[in-house]
Order: structure tokens, then C-alpha cells, then sequence
């Protein structure tokens, strides 16, 4: 049987875009590669509208089978071609779009869906929610990447040898920024520390983090909060402000002109973060982190200020951001400005870019102690799949993909409760479809209860570990994928090449 297969990135193009649209699906498409080779002759297509049908005529002269699985939303997956097309697509909600705008059928998946006679999507929940548009009996089957197999190595490794205290990796062509780095408060430009002084002295929630993210008046007391902001706010602002009114009420006493008023610069310069090549020592009890820092639905502010919280009094807690992104420098000024709204917290943050190698990363995995997860919602979510795979438990919600792996066996449960939406492409953005909203406060108890299962149970901690292992093993590895795959395609063993 031939098998074409195509996204939209391929190996040429990710690097330059990473953290764009659908992006992803290039990673998915090389995790199901191994699988779909043991099932058939595989080829890569780059424009499916020029080569699938002409491959599709050229294996049907060879009496062969020939499918065509484009790893793509609906909306983008190619119509009207003769080869079999199967789109391969990741979802989030739980409806799929069944309205079309500007004209544009394909907008509504219905449309493709009804053509294509079938699909592969990852989780339970698409399952049910295009059965639910397409009717009960629509062929339509739950097959996650399969990333479990690709870390035998790494789990008989860390299953022979003792934990190290403290693990280093590196990172080639990235940027490194650490909250206990005695550099790291000269990350922000002086004109973001000024206007941060005066946002706190105004609003001490500040304007873009969530007025939770701050401990209560039962936490800190109040006094302590004004008076910190106050000397700051002096110490960056007044001070000078105090200045430019005794200089205007000396003028005025000797009856001097007034100064030229001079206009202040308001042009904000970008930060001056190269990428290079860094040393991260990581030691303690570790979270780590990945995503697109332009993806909203990963809801990073919640993660880091809930960390924050949970650990300002904790020295030997970490989090890890893994940014994967090629456009960092706005998402880092973000985070900067977030920290330093916050109480000062004595527990330690690392914003982290840039390719980790295979040994970096599996580097980062081993020094990981929990995989930490607080989105909206996930059409299947790698990063999580492949740590949980090694064994490192999950800090993570029980929503839309993650309902199928996620539960206190193998981790910390966030709660939430469902909120309306609006399906990402539709520029009405009108409210069709529902996510899950984070429940901040049990965000922070579930960063404490794991922290504390590592520290004081630390057999709990082996028992999620080894829970977590078999979970996706049975979730995500070829073995399962095969299967499905063999089943849902009609693939016949004896009549493969």
C-alpha cells in the first residue's frame, strides 16, 4: 500500500516557523512516520494539488492501494482530488465549526467531512463532536501521535541509575533568562520599570495579570504591599517628578521664564537578547513547561503566577519555560513585566528559547520532576505526552485531549469549569463552542501538593511515575497507533509489500 502524506511545514520550513499557525502538524506528521512505514511505501508530498492524483494514477497501474492523509485542519485540507484523502486533524473544542463565512464552504467542516467519507483526529472528545455533526456511525478514530516508543533509551537509563541532585544541559542558539541570576532585574528597559511603577503605585493587581495572582489580605498584609510599591514607585518616579516641582517653584519665586516643556520619549526599544549558547544548571524540585508563547489557550500567566505564589517562600523550586517560538522577545517582555508585579518571591523562574539537541532535551526531561500544563484546552499536547511517556508527572487539567490520559494516577488535577468561545479561525468571532477556564487557586494547591508528594512521599512520586509510564504507553505508542491505523484504513498484513 502507498501512503502519501503531507502538512502544510515541512523539515524545510520549520525552523523559520516555529509558533505559527499549525505548525504542529509537521510535529505530529513525523511522530506517526515510524508507524505508517511499517504499514506501507510512504511518500512526502509538498503540493498535494500537483502530485497526489498523479502518484494515486501511477500506483493504481501497479494494482497498488494508495491513500492520501494530509496532517491539516479540515478547512485546509485539499478537495477534489481523486486519491482517497483522509485529514489527519487536531481539535481542541468540543463542536467543530459547522457554519461557513464569506462565502467560503470549506470553512464549514461538514462540508469536507462529508466528501472525504472519513477522519483521524486524537482524542475521544473530536471523536464525539464530529459524530455529533456527522452522525454516530461516521467513520471517525482517536489515534495519538505515537511519541512513547522513542524514549525506551531514556526510561532504562533512568531506570538504572540514581537521580542526580543536579543535572546540566545545554542550549545552542538560544536565549537564557533566570530569576536567580543577579543580572536577570536588568532584563527590563528603563522606560518599562517606570511604567510599571507607576501601574503598581496606581493598581498593585496590575494591568495584565489577574488581580488572583496576588496573595490576599490574609497572605500579606496590605501595609506591607502599599509600602513596598510606594518606595519603589518613589525610588523609579517621584523622586524625579519631586525634582521637576521644586525646579518649576524656583522659577516661579525669582519671576525666571518657564523652561521649554520638554516631550518625553515614548519609543520603546526592543530588548537586546542575542541568541547564544548557555549553561543551565537545574537543581532542586524542578516543573517544566513547554509551549508556543503565542498560543493564548496555554495561559501562561496563570502558570507562572501561580508558581510564584505557591513557592515565594520556597528557595528550591523551579519552573521552566521552554518557549517554542521563533518570535520570543515580546513574550518574554511580558513575563518580565508580569514577575515584576508581582510580591517579591524567592522561588526561581527560567524563561528558556532555542533548540535543545536530543541528549539537551532528554537532558531537560531527566531534570524535570512534573510537566506542568494549564490550557484552556489541547488537541492532544506533545510536550505533555512525551514527559508523562518518561515518567515525570503531570501538574495539568482534566479538559478536551487531556480527559483521555489525565487523572490522579499519573498526576495533580487542576479544576475549571467550561466558559463560551469562539472557534479560532472564525473571524466573526462568534461564540459556537466551549473551552475550560483554569480555577487559579487550585492551580497553586496542585503546584503544592506535588511539590510536597516529591518531598515527604516520595513513594507516591514512584507510583505516579510508574503509573504514568504505562498510561501512555497504552495512550501513544506504535504498538496502539499500528493497530488503529491497520484497522481504520483496512490495511491488510499479508497483502503489504
Amino acid at each position: 500500500m502507498k501512503l502519501l502524506v503531507y502538512s502544510e511545514v515541512n523539515a524545510e520550513t520549520i525552523a523559520s516557523s516555529l509558533g505559527q499557525s499549525e505548525y504542529s502538524y509537521y510535529f505530529v506528521l513525523k511522530e506517526f512516520l515510524p508507524v505508517l512505514r511499517q504499514l506501507g511505501e510512504v511518500q512526502l508530498v509538498k503540493d498535494p494539488m500537483q502530485e497526489v492524483d498523479r502518484l494515486y494514477t501511477q500506483a493504481r497501474h501497479r494494482g497498488e492501494k494508495c491513500v492520501f492523509l494530509s496532517f491539516t485542519p479540515p478547512h485546509k485540507t485539499p478537495l477534489g482530488l481523486s486519491c482517497p484523502t483522509v485529514p489527519v486533524m487536531a481539535w481542541e473544542f468540543d463542536t467543530i465549526p459547522s457554519e461557513h463565512w464569506f462565502g467560503e464552504r470549506a470553512q464549514d467542516w461538514r462540508y469536507g467531512l462529508g466528501k472525504w467519507g472519513r477522519c483521524i483526529t486524537h482524542s475521544g472528545m473530536t471523536v464525539a463532536a464530529v459524530q455529533a455533526e456527522m452522525g454516530a456511525d461516521y467513520p471517525v478514530v482517536s489515534i495519538p501521535a505515537p511519541v512513547w516508543d522513542k524514549y525506551a533509551a531514556l526510561r532504562q537509563r533512568l531506570a538504572a541509575q540514581p537521580r542526580r541532585e543536579r543535572l546540566t544541559l545545554t542550549v545552542r542558539s538560544g536565549v537564557l533568562l533566570d530569576s536567580h541570576d543577579a543580572a536577570f532585574l536588568q532584563c527590563l528597559p528603563d522606560h518599562d520599570a517606570v511604567v510599571l511603577a507607576v501601574a503598581a503605585a496606581r493598581n498593585p493587581h496590575g494591568a495584565n495579570c489577574k488581580a488572583a495572582a496576588l496573595p490576599t489580605v490574609r497572605e500579606e498584609s496590605l501595609l506591607r504591599i502599599t509600602y513596598r510599591y510606594a518606595i519603589e514607585w518613589y525610588r523609579l518616579v517621584g523622586r524625579e517628578l519631586f525634582a521637576d516641582w521644586q525646579m518649576l517653584a524656583k522659577h516661579r519665586l525669582l519671576g525666571h521664564p518657564l523652561p521649554e516643556p520638554i516631550k518625553p520619549d515614548l519609543k520603546v526599544e526592543k530588548p537586546l537578547w542575542q541568541p547564544g549558547e548557555h549553561r543551565l544548571e537545574l537543581s532542586g524540585v524542578v516543573f517544566t513547561t513547554l509551549f508556543n508563547p503565542g498560543d493564548g489557550r496555554k495561559n501562561w500567566v496563570d502558570m507562572l503566577t501561580a508558581f510564584c505564589v505557591a513557592f515565594r517562600d520556597c528557595d528550591d523550586a523551579t519552573l521552566v519555560f521552554k518557549l517554542g517560538s521563533t518570535d520570543y522577545e515580546s513574550a518574554i517582555n511580558d513575563m518580565l513585566i508580569c514577575m515584576a508585579r508581582l510580591p517579591r518571591f524567592a522561588c526561581r523562574v527560567v524563561l528558556l528559547t532555542g533548540f535543545l539537541e536530543g541528549t539537551d532535551f532528554e537532558s531537560l526531561i531527566e531534570a524535570s520532576h512534573f510537566v506542568v500544563n494549564a490550557s484552556y484546552g489541547e488537541g492532544q499536547c506533545l510536550p505533555l505526552m512525551e514527559f508523562l511517556s518518561c515518567g515525570r508527572p503531570a501538574v495539568a487539567p482534566r479538559n478536551s485531549a487531556m480527559l483521555d490520559y489525565i487523572d490522579e494516577e499519573v498526576g495533580f488535577v487542576v479544576d475549571g469549569w467550561l466558559h463560551a468561545r469562539a472557534w479560532p479561525q472564525d473571524p466573526r468571532a462568534a461564540f459556537r463552542t466551549c473551552q475550560q477556564q483554569i480555577d487559579w487557586e487550585s492551580l497553586v494547591k496542585a503546584y503544592k501538593a506535588a511539590y510536597e508528594c516529591f518531598k515527604q512521599t516520595p513513594e507516591r512520586y514512584v507510583q505516579l511515575s510508574q503509573n504514568a509510564v504505562v498510561r501512555m504507553e497504552n495512550h501513544c505508542s506504535h504498538r496502539v497507533a499500528e493497530e488503529r491505523l491497520r484497522e481504520f484504513l483496512h490495511i491488510n498484513e499479508a497483502h503489504l509489500p
